[in-house]
């Protein structure tokens, strides 16, 4: 063989290695869709979300108790929650609230948190005090869970030095909530912020988990001084400046009672915790727990059975970014992202250092895609909170929502210039367009006034309030009016709205009636679709657990199938189904029994 052949065979060989090492990297960021995404060049509709707060008639307004001291909780805002407590089908919003810091229990009157009841036409009615819902301390975050598996949503509120459980009964007239918190055995102290229900234990009941944040004694606050254009300045101690404390889980003994086994199941001592998602992260068909914590390693806690859980999140590579840096985890969002059918995590971050997205690779394995999804450098300039993975065009590919704003109240006479402009306490809220391969570009320009006005953001819980298959938001603004935002959206996309319903109540080996866990694969228009019932998300925050799958252009769902979280993993098939509708699914009956609205 001649000189000349031999080269032109090994310059295609190299020629070959280097297209098949280009494709395994492709892959590996996000560039080759395995499971179902539009495709690159598929138009995107325009999504727009209109701020409806007033004509909606919701009149709440957080009080951060600002002080001279500037003491770090009155800059963490409060939590938002969905809920459909009467069951009527339309969701609920509750908004916690702050007030004086510290709080002081005998003032009176003092401002406390509301339920809004959804009138089902648009507008919301103030039902607080008629349903019994009277909370105490300085509000932070909520977490809301069927514990009893009754078929009524419960509503954990968690606060400055502690919480409360309260139980969702039947009252004269409609519902109440109680104050079960003592007689639950739910025992808290220190900084308790997010919150999260799940069936951990695998017994078809909603465990609790608790965040804890710093160990901060008021009467020995440090005095947090930095350097201004014009001397020293009072600022927000940062979260270094404390020890973090470890975080609590709550078994649920059944009964209505729980039990402390924080110890025992293998949390770790440490942590500053402010966001935290709950699902099934490996696969094993057991739920396991994902912790954000600010400026220290992430927690990561494995599910092993028994009770116990493993620390893993530096084995995951869910610990820290890509170059081994913790991150000021605030807001946590789980779901499939990149297109591979497995639930990736997303964390908002503090200002100059981007948000992160920790890509599912599986069996356990995450890696770091942010600095291609799009978002890294759209956010180094913003402290992120509140985070919604939604689709609001309901063309298949989950989005983003973010909310924004700074921790220090006179940020613009204290910290550096970014790009030759002021930090600024309020910043703008963003949106991200997915393509359905973890890659995102921002849209906040054009999705409505809301997104121009700078504010304070923290909570975010995302529903589809009025039915009309456009998920909507709620957001919470630190010292302000919160915000409702209607999905005005228009679309030719198609939707289908599922509410799964556990066996737990009617058969012990079901899974918790919440069908928390729960993995939903729809099949539409040769395109497969998979969705994560999971328990927490966002920052202080709960979303509606209904789940709103955009199918695109797709005129029927041919499949729905749903790993329910049972102990046996139990695999259900339904179908076919016409779209836009809901649907009420239940575990164990062969087909949907009902409609919801």
């Amino acid at each position: 063989m001649g000189r000349p052949v031999v080269l032109l065979l090994a310059l295609l060989i190299l020629a070959g290695l280097a297209i098949l090492v280009w494709a395994v990297f492709a892959r590996q960021r996000g560039g080759v869709p395995v499971i179902g995404p539009a495709s690159d060049g598929e138009p995107r509709s325009s999504v727009t979300l209109d701020d409806v707060t007033q004509v909606s008639n919701i009149h709440f307004r957080h009080e951060d108790g600002a002080t001279p001291n500037q003491f770090l909780p009155e800059v963490m805002g409060g939590g938002t929650a969905w809920l459909d407590f009467d069951r009527d089908g339309f969701p609920d919003l509750f908004f916690v609230q702050g007030g004086q810091f510290p709080a002081d229990p005998q003032a009176k009157p003092r401002p406390a948190s509301r339920l809004y009841r959804n009138n089902g036409n648009g507008t919301f009615t103030d039902v607080t005090d008629s349903v019994g819902l009277l909370t105490i301390g300085y509000g932070q975050g909520v977490a809301v869970g069927d514990y009893d598996n009754d078929g009524f949503p419960d509503l954990f509120v968690s606060h400055f030095g502690g919480g409360q459980l309260f139980h969702n009964e039947p009252a004269p007239g409609g519902r109440r909530f109680r104050d079960v918190t003592k007689e639950a055995g739910i025992v808290l102290d220190g900084w308790c912020t997010s919150a999260a229900f799940g069936d951990l234990h695998g017994t078809g009941r909603l465990d609790l988990f608790v965040c804890r944040y710093l160990a901060l004694d008021v009467n020995a606050y440090p005095p947090c001084v930095e350097a201004g254009p014009n001397g020293p300045v009072r600022s927000a101690c940062g979260p270094h400046h404390f020890e973090g404390a470890r975080s609590f889980l709550f078994r649920n003994n059944g009964g209505g009672t729980f039990t402390d086994v924080s110890a025992t199941a293998g949390l770790e001592p440490g942590g500053k915790a402010l966001g935290v998602v709950i699902l099934d992260l490996d696969g094993d068909g057991r739920a396991d727990i994902f912790v954000g914590n600010d400026e220290v390693l992430n927690h990561h806690y494995r599910n092993l059975g028994g009770g116990k859980f493993q620390s893993v999140a530096l084995r995951s590579g869910t610990g820290a970014t890509h170059l081994g840096r913790a991150m000021g985890s605030m807001g946590v969002e789980a779901g499939d992202i990149t297109g591979n059918g497995l639930p990736d995590l997303f964390v908002t971050t503090y200002i100059r250092e981007g948000t992160v997205l920790f890509r599912n690779r599986g069996k356990g394995l995450f890696t770091d895609v942010s600095t291609s999804a799009g978002m890294f450098a759209a956010s180094w300039d913003k402290v992120g909170w509140g985070t919604a993975l939604f689709d609001p065009d309901n063309d298949g590919n989950l989005d983003l929502f973010v909310a924004n704003g700074h921790t220090r109240r006179n940020a613009a006479d204290l910290l550096p210039k970014e790009d030759g402009k002021p930090q600024e306490y309020a910043q703008k809220m963003q949106l991200f367009l997915g393509d359905g391969h973890g890659r995102f570009r921002e849209a906040s320009a054009t999705a409505g006034p809301y997104f121009g006005q700078p504010r304070v953001g923290r909570g975010v819980a995302k529903a589809d309030f009025d039915n009309d298959g456009r998920m909507d938001l709620a957001v919470t603004h630190v010292g302000d009016t919160v915000a409702l935002l209607r999905n005005t959206t228009e679309s030719s996309n198609h939707w289908i709205s599922l509410d799964l319903e556990g066996a737990a109540h009617r058969d012990p080996a079901g899974a918790n009636r919440d069908a928390i866990g729960a993995v939903v694969t729809v099949r539409a228009g040769g395109r497969t679709f998979v969705r994560h019932v999971i328990g927490g998300g966002s920052y202080y925050s709960a979303h509606d657990r209904r789940l709103l799958v955009g199918v695109g252009p797709a005129d029927r769902v041919d499949e729905v199938e749903v790993r329910w979280p049972n102990a046996a993993g139990t695999v259900q098939r339904f179908g076919p189904f016409a779209v836009d509708r809901g649907y009420i699914l239940r575990e164990g009956i062969a087909a949907p029994t009902g409609s919801s609205k």
